[in-house]
């Protein structure tokens, strides 16, 4: 009995000097209580997060859109042809007539609304003479004074409207980038032609100068070198009716469409 009442004594003086160290758990040993964030933090949070990133709605809008009317110009153009007169000088041969061969001289003087029309005065001059197969009929097959019916085309004068619908460009050799158009030219002018007719026994050639109406559709290509110079390559076609007469006779012969196509090339200069 008296050592119970001796541990009760022991335990009632530490209860007195350690109270909180006995009975009651320290508070920095506590467990922390849990509590889930307000949904008003939740929204800063989330605006912060998407305040990070980039805004590109507008760039996706235009790259899906059907037409690329926001992108009309692929790129500035080097060389201008708008509100510009072009005067352009052109030699080369003729390349459909078996009866005659030799060069063609062309000058046209252009002026250009826009780069895509234009209009153009063209006149044209023949240097021709008989082709090799036309002499060798003449002066071996035939044994002299006798020739095929045929006719020379002289010339032509016109007037076409140019439509350039092609624009680009080309590197070349991958050192040089060279700029080029396309051009179409349908016209219209008068077409000039000389009859050949052998009119006595020592084979005197006598040519007979005619016209007509002709019909005309150029295929031109520039290269651009230079804002005021390009080199131009044309393609020429003409279609127009003629009177053929006889060689020997002098009586005609028969009457056809030609069609005279020449192959020209030169430069033009912008102004």
């Amino acid at each position: 009995m008296r050592a119970q009442n001796i541990i009760y004594i022991i335990l009632f003086s530490f209860s007195v000097l350690f109270p909180k160290e006995i009975w009651a758990q320290s508070s920095k040993y506590s467990r922390k209580k849990y509590s889930r964030p307000s949904k008003s933090k939740k929204a800063s949070v989330n605006q912060k997060k998407a305040g990070d990133k980039l805004d590109i709605s507008d760039l996706e809008q235009k790259y899906w859109a059907p037409k690329d009317t926001d992108f009309s110009v692929v790129q500035n153009r080097s060389y201008t042809k708008a509100k510009k007169v072009a005067v352009s000088l052109l030699a080369g041969p003729i390349v459909n007539d078996a009866f005659n061969s030799g060069l063609n001289g062309s000058l046209s003087v252009g002026y250009y609304f826009s780069e895509r029309q234009g209009v153009e005065l063209i006149y044209n001059q023949g240097f021709l003479t008989d082709s090799l197969a036309t002499t060798t009929f003449k002066e071996k097959l035939s044994g002299g004074g006798v020739g095929p019916d045929y006719n020379r085309p002289s010339g032509y004068i016109g007037v076409a409207y140019n439509w350039v619908p092609f624009y680009a460009k080309m590197s070349f050799l991958g050192r040089k980038i060279i700029y080029f158009d396309m051009q179409f030219s349908p016209g219209i002018g008068v077409a000039s032609y000389e009859h050949i007719t052998d009119v006595d026994s020592n084979s005197q050639i006598e040519k007979t100068g005619k016209s007509a109406v002709a019909l005309s559709l150029d295929i031109t290509q520039f290269f651009f070198f230079h804002k005021r110079f390009a080199i131009r390559v044309d393609l020429k076609n003409r279609w127009y009716n003629q009177d053929v007469l006889s060689y020997r006779t002098g009586s005609k012969a028969r009457s056809e469409t030609e069609n005279v196509t020449q192959i020209l090339m030169g430069a033009t200069f912008f102004f």
